[in-house]
């Protein structure tokens, strides 16, 4: 009876201490968890910050392409509306008489109108490249 009593105080020692002891490992594990999740959850908020800041930047894009296709289908429409007003005016007069009778109105009107349209389109080029 003497060792099982002594035996028993023993247990009663030891198997707190074993508790004890696989607690304080049971804790610096979870310890060196949080440590590696931190630093993961760092690089995970930088990862989507940089997404984040790209996605702002690929939307500024899309905007701006749109702004310029709003812009070049309302020139388009203007283009098509001035070709469509040249082509009545055409058709009301008869150029080949014109050019015959009057051929220097002709011709300094068709060369005022290609030097005005050269310089327009190399003032857009120049903006264009500007931008």
């Amino acid at each position: 009876m003497f060792s099982l009593l002594s035996t028993g105080r023993i247990l009663m020692v030891v198997v707190p201490l074993i508790a004890a002891g696989g607690g304080w490992i049971y804790v610096k594990n979870l310890q060196k968890n949080i440590e590696l999740l931190e630093a993961n959850q760092t690089v995970l908020n930088q990862a989507v910050e940089s997404k984040d800041a790209e996605i702002e930047r690929l939307n500024r894009n899309v905007q701006e392409v749109m702004e310029r296709t709003n812009t070049l289908n309302a020139e388009r429409d203007a283009l098509a509306t001035e070709v469509t007003g040249l082509r009545d005016k055409l058709r009301q007069h008869d150029l080949g008489f014109l050019a015959e009778n009057k051929p220097g109105l002709v011709e300094n009107i068709i060369n005022k109108d290609i030097e005005n349209t050269l310089k327009k389109e190399i003032v857009e080029l120049m903006e264009l490249q500007n931008d």
